[in-house]
């Protein structure tokens, strides 16, 4: 199991380096279809020797930082050579090594820190996911933005509010989003005085963020400042990257909180019933027409799987039935709604599948040896999957 467990993992390397290694062999050194060869085959073996000195040498920490580094390039230089930047293959480079020093430091201490707090659990295949997974959203959420900008005219639109009409939005906007971070210090600490002293930093942050937002507007309104480019460039960074790290570790952080309840399948359940009802809301107009029975099922289909998905996280011990319940609704929703898109219907098979198939987490308790009385337990009584309540 060891050894098959270090081909796993050589082969992971193996194959980043290989991707990443082609992608800039390819586009930022500008060597075409030879350049991608070289540098996949470079960028291969030299995360193979790499990796393999750390072992021999047993330097652990280091083979895992120099793993997350190489996972941080390929977003950064995707993000840097888009259209939407504009800085092509110098941003290309720059962007990479960034990210690769952000994923190296940042990334590496935060999911270290929360694996060791049991908030984040690395799976198998853990270093492949967020590598492949972050690189593709990151590829797709920068064709969507490219389009977006081709179509959105955010500048028209925020002229034509009166600037004290934005100064109120965007400041009930930050209120609301420091009273949010005002109550979560608030649940670790005993005061709010207490709180809100914690959190001086953040309302700093968050005051000079609104002034800068608020000047940009007025800059714009007299045409100092062109706000399509801003904005587009500061979502062409922000957005993607966010995303490229959001999707692949969400897994992570749900197994993590997928032993008390089913968590994990009740999110893919969720999201796809979100597909589901959209393409039923869509056809919506054509229900009235003739032949047109089947056309509920979207509507109907959807909206049960998202009512058993958010059930099993009150009442995780009837997950069984609630699972298949999902399995049947999403098989459904390929009749009237597509199966949202397709994709709504195969998130919900397997959100039903991890529902149905998820086995729980056992209370123990500890009785008192004097009093013959149960000392009680922090995990949650899960009744057997098989009983009547299920």
């Amino acid at each position: 199991m060891t050894k098959l467990k270090h081909v796993f993992e050589m082969t992971t390397v193996v194959i980043i380096g290989l991707v990443t290694g082609a992608f800039l062999g390819g586009f930022p050194l500008t060597l075409g279809l030879t350049g991608a060869i070289l540098g996949g085959i470079s960028g291969a073996i030299i995360l193979f020797l790499l990796s393999l000195f750390f072992k021999f040498r047993k330097l652990a920490r280091a083979n895992t930082i120099v793993k997350y580094a190489s996972i941080g390039i390929l977003p950064g230089m995707l993000i840097g050579g888009s259209k939407i930047l504009g800085l092509g293959a110098t941003g290309a480079l720059i962007l990479g090594a960034i990210s690769s020093v952000i994923y190296a430091t940042v990334i590496y201490k935060l999911l270290n820190r929360h694996e060791k707090s049991e908030r984040y659990v690395s799976f198998k295949g853990h270093y492949i996911v967020l590598f492949l997974l972050g690189s593709i959203s990151v590829f797709i959420t920068i064709l969507i933005l490219d389009f977006l900008g081709n179509i959105l005219d955010f500048e028209a639109l925020i002229l034509k509010l009166p600037y004290i009409l934005t100064m109120s939005l965007v400041g009930f906007l930050a209120l609301c989003v420091y009273l949010l971070s005002l109550i979560g210090k608030k649940r670790k600490l005993k005061t709010w005085f207490d709180a809100f002293k914690a959190n001086h930093l953040f309302l700093a942050s968050l005051g000079g963020t609104l002034i800068l937002i608020l000047t940009i507007t007025l800059f714009t309104r007299q045409g100092y400042i062109p706000l399509n480019t801003i904005i587009f460039i500061a979502a062409g960074i922000v957005i993607p990257y966010a995303i490229g790290l959001i999707l692949p570790l969400s897994l992570g952080y749900l197994l993590a909180r997928n032993t008390n309840r089913p968590v994990m399948g009740a999110v893919f359940s969720i999201i796809g019933s979100i597909f589901v009802m959209v393409i039923g809301i869509s056809v919506a107009p054509m229900l009235l027409l003739p032949g047109s029975g089947l056309m509920w099922a979207g509507l109907i289909t959807g909206l049960f799987m998202l009512m058993f998905a958010l059930s099993v996280l009150v009442k995780p011990e009837s997950h069984f039935f609630a699972g298949c319940a999902i399995i049947v609704m999403s098989i459904l929703s390929f009749l009237g709604a597509a199966g949202g898109l397709i994709i709504g219907g195969l998130l919900g098979l397997v959100g039903g599948v991890l529902i149905a198939s998820w086995a729980g987490l056992e209370t123990t308790v500890d009785h008192d040896p004097n009093t013959g009385q149960s000392k009680g337990s922090t995990d949650i009584s899960i009744t057997p999957s098989d009983t009547v309540s299920s």
